[in-house]
């Protein structure tokens, strides 16, 4: 918040020793009055619970150290219950997984899912709320088999994208983020875009299109179209205190309803919140 300026300097030293002894103050009050539901818990950084995190909304938005979205919003509600301060570190999408496996952050976010093979290597949270595949397309296109002959856009990284190159072949292109699938569909340089519900549903309210999303027919050749995927925070192996209490904290805000809220505001369907019991993918 910006604070309009004062004529003089007595007046700004004034505000200035007021506004940091308040400041303070109130910091020392509300450190005292917070009981945190699992004590003793260490992080990164003392008194913070610090996100590897890239800009991916509406799961993510990120701006510098500041972080919302739906997986800002339920990682702040957490950081919360424990008495930390929810900080973001922005890495580029590589560096993010790495930078939670190797001790640098305390927890990735980001739309990852639940798969065996992350499972291998860090602790995985969750689930915290379900994904679903989407086509999106003019036509409203409902099965992977209407897409043959079309160029298809994906994004880079995702868990499919083997999956879909075995079916598409050359049709399919791969992208490096949302914003330029999107881009390219929406000036007519591909037919159709495979993404997660979310990013799907948030491009297209920004664009102001009228694209069909819709599920694909469940098809044995694309694992995600038969089970919705589970997004998962991943976490250290080397921390299982924290992996713990982010754990049971999840499932707090899943049985008082919080999720499901978040999931709402942000455009998501509020069913979502109830991903079932843990599922590896892979």
């Amino acid at each position: 918040m910006r604070y309009p300026l004062v004529n003089t300097a007595a007046a700004l030293s004034l505000l200035a020793a007021l506004t940091a002894c308040g400041s303070s103050s109130q910091e020392a009050q509300s450190a005292r009055d917070c009981t945190p539901a699992h004590p003793g818990l260490e992080t990164v950084t003392p008194g913070t619970l610090t996100a590897a995190t890239y800009n991916f909304p509406p799961f993510l938005v990120v701006e510098g150290t500041s972080i919302a979205g739906i997986e800002g919003e339920i990682l702040r509600e957490i950081a919360e219950m424990e008495c930390l301060t929810l900080t973001s570190q922005p890495l580029d999408t590589a560096s993010v997984i790495p930078a939670t496996q190797n001790g640098r952050t305390d927890v990735s976010a980001g739309d990852w899912y639940c798969t065996a093979a992350r499972a291998e290597v860090l602790s995985l949270a969750g689930p915290v709320f379900s994904d679903q595949i989407v086509i999106v397309s003019d036509d409203g296109a409902a099965t992977f088999d209407a897409l043959q002959g079309r160029s298809i856009g994906t994004v880079d990284g995702y868990m499919w994208n083997e999956e879909l190159q075995r079916m598409f072949g050359a049709s399919l292109r791969v992208y490096p983020n949302p914003t330029a699938v999107y881009n390219d569909l929406e000036s007519g340089r591909l037919d159709s875009a495979i993404d997660s519900i979310g990013t799907a549903s948030f491009a297209k309210e920004q664009k102001g299109t009228d694209w069909a999303i819709e599920r694909p027919a469940p098809d044995p050749r694309v694992a995600s179209s038969t089970a919705p995927g589970q997004v998962c925070f991943p976490m250290s192996m080397n921390n299982p205190e924290l992996f713990s209490a982010v754990s049971e904290n999840i499932v707090t805000l899943r049985d008082n309803g919080r999720i499901a809220e978040i999931l709402e505001e942000n455009g998501l369907d509020p069913s979502a919140a109830e991903p079932g019991p843990l599922q590896l993918i892979g």
